[in-house]
């Protein structure tokens, strides 16, 4: 099957969304099917088209500019024209690069799935008048073109005003089990970062608003000392965080270690004994940094929010905590720092998850299914 996917950006830039991508069509090309990449040239002196290892190729757009994290791209459609496949995967968002996409798909007839990753949401002033201005012009065409729409968890779409009425696939996000897998704890990280025979709690992810890095830090003045926090990730908040940590006199219970190689993430895994994504609004629609850990066999802590609360089955291979509230975060992080057997337990159960849902296999069995079904239904009204 020739099959393209309509990625807005893609490596090396970094994010979930990027890293899901890159990992089903490396897995898809591995079966045998010719997997092509469109996606935006997001910054200067990227190649135009390029082959990656895993046997899929790449191309990239030209990109004029980038507004609220959106490349703002130009000859979407005369790279789709260039580019016959038997079926199009769009990836939403950022919103600008799918919808140039199926505007141009719309005239061809070509079977068109989409995986709606998360809401828009704008964290800016303005930014609620903002997203539904977005969702009124940029949405509706790639929704209405797209013959299913592929969203991580159930949770997610039931409460996702914009999908309702849809023709709806449930399809996770997946994670590497064995890059990802159980290992022994690292002295050597320990003392690199300080960390020799403390308890540690760990973050991954981009240090952006949402993902409520805030709530965790503060949730330190609640957990007993020594446990210390690693903040494993990079972005804008980065210096508010520090700011943050300084103020309440934690800095020296604080690891901001920047971002970490996909080598050295497991590293980082292995000296946690607790790993939490206090994420605290739509704008996280799965969570693959929890995922990871649950492959690493980590008891994890996640916000009950929709999606995220998906990934995990609270009190039997992760707990739930109350997004926003950080006394609530450091009550189930004493829970699991206090009780070794449940660490254990949950960490184990965790793992057996990881490979039975979550497994790149088993994502794209069912990822083959649904792209299946897409090209056997009728078009859309788009």
């Amino acid at each position: 099957m020739r099959i393209l996917q309509v990625c807005p950006y893609f490596s090396p830039h970094v994010g979930g969304v990027e890293t899901h991508v890159e990992m089903i069509s490396g897995e898809l090309a591995r079966r045998g099917h010719d997997v092509h990449i469109l996606t935006s040239a997001h910054r200067p002196g990227l190649p135009t088209s390029e082959t990656f290892p895993q046997g899929f190729t790449v191309h990239r757009v030209p990109c004029v500019g980038e507004i609220f994290r959106t490349p703002l791209t130009r000859g979407v459609g005369k790279a789709l024209a260039g580019l016959p496949a038997d079926l199009v995967h769009l990836h939403y968002p950022p919103p600008i690069t799918p919808f140039q996409a199926a505007r141009f798909l719309r005239e061809r007839g070509t079977p068109v799935c989409l995986t709606y990753h998360c809401d828009l949401f704008l964290e800016i002033p303005g930014g609620r008048w903002l997203t539904a201005l977005y969702e009124r012009v940029f949405l509706p065409t790639p929704l209405d073109l797209a013959r299913r729409i592929i969203v991580h968890s159930e949770s997610y779409a039931r409460t996702s005003r914009a999908l309702q009425g849809r023709p709806l696939a449930v399809v996770p996000s997946t994670v590497d089990t064995h890059r990802f897998a159980p290992r022994p704890d690292d002295p050597s990280l320990r003392k690199e970062l300080r960390a020799e025979g403390v308890p540690v709690v760990l973050f991954v992810g981009r240090l952006v608003p949402h993902k409520g890095v805030e709530d965790l830090i503060l949730a330190l003045l609640d957990l007993p000392p020594p446990t210390l926090l690693v903040v494993a990730g990079d972005g804008p908040r980065r210096a508010a965080l520090e700011r943050l940590a300084g103020s309440q006199g934690l800095l020296s219970r604080v690891r901001f270690v920047g971002t970490v190689s996909d080598g050295d993430l497991p590293r980082y895994h292995a000296i946690s004994q607790v790993v939490v994504l206090p994420s605290n609004n739509r704008l996280e629609g799965f969570g693959l940094a929890i995922v990871e850990a649950m492959a690493s066999g980590r008891p994890v802590i996640v916000a009950d929010v929709p999606g995220v609360r998906d990934v995990i089955e609270n009190r039997r291979d992760g707990l739930l905590a109350e997004p926003l509230l950080s006394t609530d975060i450091a009550h189930q992080c004493r829970q699991l720092l206090g009780d070794r057997a449940l660490r254990e337990e949950l960490g184990r159960r965790a793992r057996e998850s990881a490979l039975r849902k979550y497994d790149l296999s088993v994502v794209v069995d069912r990822l083959e299914e649904v792209y299946q079904e897409v090209i056997r239904s009728p078009p859309t009204g788009g």
